[in-house]
C-alpha cells in the first residue's frame, strides 16, 4: 500500500535534513522509513559526523530500522521517503532491504542514482523490484534546499581561500 499524502512525509523529510545541514553541515538530505502511519527509521546525511562513507540518509534510515526491530528486510508495505534520489549503492541497500514505495524529492543532477539504474530494476535484474516510484515530491523546494546548501559551501570556501595568514 502506497503513502495516501506523501507531502506530509516529505515536509518532515525536509525539516530534518534542513535541520542536519544548520546543525552539522552536512548535505541536506534525509530520509524516512514509513509504514501505515507511523516513521519506522528515519536518518540524515551522516558523513561528516561519522566519518563513514557509507552515512547516506536512506541507510541511515535503514540501520535505524534494523536496530529498532531486529531485522534486515522491511515488511511489506514499508515506503522510503527521501529528499533526494537515492544514488547507486542506497538504491541498492533498498532493494535489498525489500523496500516496496519510494518517494523522492529531487533528482540527482548528475544522473547517477536510482532512475539511472531503474530500466534494469523494472526488468527484473534484481531480486526485488519497487512496487512503486514517485519523484518530484516537493521537487522544487528540495532541490532549492539543495542548490542553496551547496552555493552557501561554494561562498564560504571562495572566502576562505581569500584570507591571508601572515
Amino acid at each position: 500500500m502506497s503513502l495516501e499524502n506523501p507531502e506530509l512525509w516529505m515536509k518532515q523529510a525536509y525539516a530534518l535534513a534542513e535541520e542536519a545541514a544548520s546543525l552539522y553541515g552536512e548535505v541536506p538530505v534525509a530520509a524516512l522509513l514509513v509504514r501505515g502511519d507511523q516513521i519506522v527509521g528515519r536518518g540524515t546525511n551522516e558523513r561528516l559526523r561519522s566519518e563513514r562513507t557509507a552515512s547516506h540518509a536512506e541507510i541511515v534510515a535503514l540501520e535505524d530500522y534494523n536496530l529498532r526491530f531486529g531485522r534486515w528486510r522491511c515488511e511489506p508495505g514499508t515506503s522510503l521517503v527521501v529528499t533526494t534520489e537515492p544514488c547507486l549503492m542506497c538504491t541498492g541497500a533498498l532493494l535489498w532491504a525489500r523496500v516496496d514505495h519510494l518517494y523522492f524529492g529531487c533528482e540527482d543532477p548528475r544522473g547517477a542514482g536510482l532512475l539511472r539504474i531503474q530500466p534494469l530494476i523494472s526488468e527484473g535484474v534484481y531480486d526485488h523490484r519497487f512496487c512503486s516510484i514517485h519523484g518530484g515530491v516537493l521537487g522544487e523546494e528540495c532541490s532549492a534546499m539543495m542548490s542553496s546548501f551547496f552555493s552557501r559551501m561554494r561562498a564560504r570556501k571562495e572566502y576562505e581561500s581569500d584570507i591571508h595568514f601572515f
